[in-house]
């Protein structure tokens, strides 16, 4: 027994052979323009993609049409800035952690191994209620504090 495709799949397959290459039917052959190349690759990749996935994707959508002109350019202004920038800083801000000093960041984990499972959990309770700009002023925040806290341990006082 063969397996055989759903007709709705079936279709959408012959609809983009069709559309790849509309002079099939007249028996001409055609060049594909890059645009229509472009378009396949497009497809193709979507295709590989999870319902989670398409629908992130959606949303970026929503959101980029959403956007004035300017607001559009400025992104890609600021998407361009990222490219530019060194794996190790790309990186860092993928983590969340923006422009903040290495020595901040060490101190968080510090912080946060020592703190108790109860503290933990509130102030990570906390951070997912934040805009990325309220967390990473509130990250420091506390850190500072924890780092204030840990020299006057160091040097003596209560």
């Amino acid at each position: 027994m063969k397996p055989s495709l759903p007709p709705l799949a079936l279709t959408v397959l012959l609809l983009l052979l069709l559309a790849a290459r509309p002079n099939v039917m007249a028996g001409e052959p055609s060049p594909r323009p890059p645009a229509e190349l472009k378009e396949l690759a497009a497809v193709e990749q979507f295709l590989g993609l999870s319902d989670t996935e398409l629908d992130q994707m959606q949303q970026v959508l929503a959101r980029i049409r959403a956007m004035k002109p300017e607001e559009r350019a400025a992104l890609r202004a600021e998407v361009a800035k990222y490219r530019q920038l060194p794996e190790a800083q790309r990186q860092q801000l993928r983590q969340g952690w923006g422009w903040m000093p290495r020595e901040i960041q060490d101190a968080w984990r510090e912080m946060m191994q020592s703190a108790t499972t109860e503290e933990r959990t509130e102030i990570q309770t906390k951070l997912q209620a934040m805009s990325p700009d309220d967390r990473l002023a509130f990250r420091r925040q506390l850190t500072e504090a924890y780092l204030k806290k840990k020299a006057e341990k160091k040097a003596g006082k209560p």
